[in-house]
């Protein structure tokens, strides 16, 4: 129990106790909401929870746990947070109803470790038991005790993290400086585990080794292979291998937005437009005798295709059968020659937010 909590907070009876915490559920009668205020167990662990609150207080998303409010506990303090009325991922089993449940999950966690980073913080112990589902479908992160700010703070002496979730470079007594790959280590592993609900003991040793071929093989991933090459990517044992969540969170994206995207194509603006999407796949332009080319929407990607001649896109010299960045000019037409030989397309795709 909290001695001296405000009197706005009621406690309901229900509790929940982690690893060096503890957790009682109270309603907030000013605001007439339920919430979860957490205390440490162990007065040697108050870094953690002022860490824990520098972390969040730097945090606003979707996917992330809110900080609502810090009061004073005994000789430390206690956090007030949101309260998430729902099964942590571990225990979970939404995920498996469909491929498409599978993916907005991977996604959600995807997009939450995306918004950690891009505020600087990087959170060191990314694992199914760490986010929960709430009734509205929606997977929020929390537990930011071992948070670190990105750069020189993100030093650590000891291996500090979860067996089996943590990345080769965490395993180490001695000091070690870490990036936020490591937590994209931790999403691969959580997907891994998501997807297939095993780790394999190859990934399971102190520290782990190389994920085994095929390890991402399920009826979940199997229709998805890009996903499952992207994934596995996740868990090289290099950190600079590893793609950025960013990257990882958007590839998902195209998968659960199939066929729903849009481009418009400019030519030379005086010319008029036109849209690219499921309905109208494909477009050729070309301008002769100097260059053509055609842009093809797969339903995921628009590719560049059939490049003939003189084509450049933002400058650089295209090829067939490349991805067109989401926003671009294609010249077609050397530098070298006169304005009125050239001619300028602007592209630019319409993303569609994801639907959970």
């Amino acid at each position: 129990m909290i001695s001296n909590l405000p009197t706005r907070y009621v406690p309901d009876g229900s509790s929940g106790r982690g690893g060096f915490s503890d957790v009682i559920y109270c309603s907030d009668t000013h605001l007439e909401r339920r919430v979860a205020i957490k205390t440490i167990k162990d007065p040697s662990e108050e870094k953690r929870l002022s860490d824990e609150i520098a972390a969040l207080l730097q945090i606003r998303s979707k996917h992330v746990v809110q900080l609502f409010d810090v009061v004073k506990h005994d000789d430390s303090v206690a956090i007030v947070m949101e309260y998430i009325d729902g099964e942590d991922l571990f225990t979970s089993s939404y995920h498996h109803q469909s491929e498409i449940n599978l993916l907005k999950v991977l996604w959600q966690i995807a997009s939450g470790i995306s918004d950690i980073h891009d505020v600087g913080l990087i959170h060191r112990d990314i694992k199914p038991n760490n986010m929960k589902l709430d009734n509205e479908g929606i997977v929020k992160i929390f537990d930011f005790g071992l948070s670190r700010n990105s750069g020189i703070d993100a030093v650590t002496i000891g291996f500090k993290g979860t067996q089996g979730f943590s990345a080769p470079e965490q395993y180490t007594h001695a000091e070690v400086s870490f990036t936020n790959a490591i937590d994209v280590y931790a999403f691969g592993i959580t997907a891994l585990f998501l997807a297939t609900n095993n780790i394999p003991q190859e990934l399971l040793s102190m520290p782990p080794g190389k994920v085994p071929v095929g390890a991402f093989d399920c009826p979940y991933l199997d229709p998805y292979p890009t996903l499952k090459a992207l994934f596995e990517r996740c868990l090289e044992l290099n950190p600079v291998d590893r793609p950025s969540i960013s990257k990882v969170r958007n590839e998902i994206s195209k998968f659960l937005l199939f066929d729903e995207h849009q481009a418009i194509v400019v030519v030379n603006i005086s010319q008029g437009s036109s849209l690219l999407n499921a309905s109208r796949r494909n477009v050729k332009i070309a301008l002769d005798p100097i260059g053509s080319f055609e842009i093809h929407y797969n339903g995921l990607n628009f590719i560049l295709d059939k490049v003939k001649g003189e084509v450049f896109v933002n400058n650089i010299l295209a090829k067939s059968k490349n991805e067109i960045p989401e926003a671009c000019v294609i010249s077609l037409g050397g530098k070298w020659r006169h304005s009125r030989e050239r001619s300028f397309v602007t592209f630019d795709v319409s993303n569609p937010e994801v639907t959970l």
